[in-house]
């Protein structure tokens, strides 16, 4: 089970958040805490993931997070996820679901960097730098696999030719494409596409 500690200023929003931990069967809520305590608390229960309501401006804990916040494009675009070994790995808004919480914790727990989709949307490809953040850490994220796979989906190459162009089983494609999916929020192949040639990922 994925050991999680809660964090919020309320003590009701602490209450709702542990309610959607204690929802999951993959989870195991191991605390909560407010922002003050979090630190202390993190030290005291070594959770896998924190599940944090959490200012722009706050310093990261020293767990992988997922940080609830009333702007996920300002922190997603403002925010190097992929550089940091702790702290927000995933961003989400403050409305966000408990299906896209858990499904975000899970993601976290698996290393993975996660952000939900209208985070990215309206950012400008006239103006490349601002989508740089969110560029370097699907790249960097993206194992070169990944990125091989990638490539072949965006040739339109179905996954039994795919396998036998990288010299892997057609299981291990579907590995790779469920990944890349996840690591970029899609949930299509066309979707995948699509923000792999918005993010420069791959060229059409």
């Amino acid at each position: 089970m994925i050991r999680t500690l809660v964090s919020a200023s309320s003590e009701l929003a602490r209450a709702g958040l542990a309610a959607i931990v204690r929802g999951d069967v993959r989870l195991a809520l191991v605390g909560e805490a407010t922002p003050a305590q979090l630190s202390d608390v993190v030290i005291a229960f070594e959770p896998d993931v924190v599940l944090e309501d959490r200012d722009l401006d706050a310093a990261p804990v020293a767990a992988p997070s997922v940080a609830l916040v009333d702007d996920p494009r300002a922190a997603w675009l403002g925010d190097r996820l992929d550089r940091a070994a702790d702290g927000p790995r995933a961003i989400l808004a403050r409305d966000a679901s408990s299906d896209e919480i858990v499904a975000a914790i899970v993601a976290v727990a698996a290393g993975l960097v996660a952000v939900q989709p209208r985070a990215l949307a309206g950012a400008s490809m006239s103006d490349p730098s601002e989508l740089e953040p969110a560029r370097e850490a699907i790249v960097e994220s993206l194992t070169a696999r990944e990125r091989g796979v990638l490539d072949e989906l965006a040739r339109g190459i179905p996954n039994k030719i795919i396998a036998a162009r990288l010299g892997i089983s057609e299981h291990t494609v579907k590995f790779h494409i469920a990944s890349i999916f996840a690591k970029l929020a899609v949930s299509s192949r066309t979707e995948a596409v699509a923000r792999g040639a918005r993010l420069g990922l791959i060229m059409l």
